[in-house]
């Protein structure tokens, strides 16, 4: 350990049109190797016409070593944010994330962290600066949720610097989002426009979307299933596996490791693909070398294409997840019925986010409503009565 001086520092003017007053002192450092060292900062303390003697100057310049002298200020690290990602963050923490968020997080910092942040040290990064450079991205038409991703991929790398004792706190707690603004209405297709979407599509595009459709699946964990997690006598099939970019992971959440069942739809479709494989570790819908289909191929080749053609909203994969959900909803599933079916940890993901009323079904709910509290209208009434005359 560095030992500890007291310093008063040294005082002195700069400038030429607008004089100011600068400080230097000496501040124990932790260098990037973890030894102790010692470094010289500088501060603008005020203008001389704030401080119009040396001694005021002095005064509020004592203020600030006040924390140094006394001992109450650790040593602060020289260590830049790039150092900290590449020599730390990124060999020991980004490989405990699943395969998915490491890539997430891979981009955030290469594309717009490092680039802003990267050659500031650690303590330096200030929630002034955070502030500022999340406005800039909002101001520059980025969209809400992609600065919401920016900010909580900071978080997570100074939360890790501030558990390591690098940094005092985490600045990006500090900071705050303007209030989000309402989203457009995702599209939902109807039964009747999925019937048309599914009799447009090729194979084996077709498969994948109805078996979405009818098993509510997310797109990683239909492209990860093994025959193993299919019995066709029992119907039901067993969720333990996604896959991403080919690399496959466990599912997103605890819940979404799950059994559901299937009906005779499902059950014929899967039989028609089960002809090509027996191997139980075989994937159901596989490329001709047997490795999992690419989800953005099928995606910009088939599905939407097919909803351009046929004049139909542009929908992904996930979508179909959404429309599983509505439907359940409209046949009356109970809430909990349908949490267990999608695989999510909170009912309150499954009513906010996926439930969709459908036009026809709110149309429907409504007139049962003035059919409860009025009753039938007199003009039906009439219509009845003359028609039994």
């Amino acid at each position: 350990m560095v030992r500890r001086r007291f310093q008063r520092g040294s005082l002195f003017k700069r400038g030429k049109r607008e004089k100011v007053w600068v400080a230097r002192w000496w501040e124990d450092v932790i260098n990037a190797d973890g030894t102790m060292g010692r470094m010289r900062r500088s501060t603008v303390i005020g203008t001389v016409a704030e401080f119009s003697t040396r001694r005021l100057a002095m005064r509020a310049f004592s203020d600030r070593l006040r924390s140094l002298n006394d001992g109450s200020q650790r040593p602060q690290t020289v260590r830049t944010l790039k150092h900290f990602v590449q020599m730390d963050w990124e060999p020991v923490v980004l490989p405990t994330l699943k395969y998915a968020t490491q890539m997430h997080y891979k981009y955030m910092l290469g594309v717009h962290l490092i680039p802003t942040f990267g050659e500031r040290r650690l303590p330096d990064i200030s929630r002034e600066a955070i502030q500022t450079f999340l406005a800039a991205k909002l101001r520059d038409g980025f969209a809400w949720d992609t600065v919401h991703h920016i900010k909580c991929a900071l978080s997570k790398v100074l939360g890790t610097a501030e558990e390591w004792d690098y940094i005092s706190d985490n600045p990006v707690r500090k900071t705050r989002l303007p209030r989000r603004e309402h989203k457009s209405e995702r599209s939902i297709l109807t039964s009747e426009q999925l019937k048309q979407l599914l009799a447009a599509l090729p194979e084996p595009s077709k498969s994948v979307a109805t078996l979405l459709v009818l098993t509510g699946l997310r797109i990683g964990e239909l492209l990860a299933l093994r025959w193993k997690g299919i019995d066709l006598d029992a119907r039901t099939l067993r969720i333990t596996e996604t896959v991403y970019d080919g690399h496959f992971d466990s599912p997103k959440t605890k819940r979404s490791v799950r059994s559901i069942p299937i009906g005779s739809e499902s059950v014929s479709i899967f039989s028609a693909l089960r002809t090509k494989a027996h191997d139980p570790d075989t994937l159901v819908v596989s490329t001709g070398s047997g490795q999992p289909l690419c989800r953005r191929n099928l995606l910009h080749r088939h599905l939407q294409p097919a909803c351009t053609r046929l004049g139909l909203p542009k929908i992904t994969w996930h979508s179909l997840r959404h429309c599983h959900a509505t439907l359940l909803d409209a046949v009356g599933a109970p809430l909990g019925t349908v949490q267990a079916l999608l695989g999510h940890a909170s009912s309150e993901v499954t009513r906010q986010i996926y439930l969709h009323a459908i036009p026809a079904e709110q149309r429907r709910a409504v007139e049962g409503v003035e059919k409860l509290l009025i009753g039938p209208k007199w003009t039906q009434i009439a219509g009845v009565v003359q028609n039994q005359n």
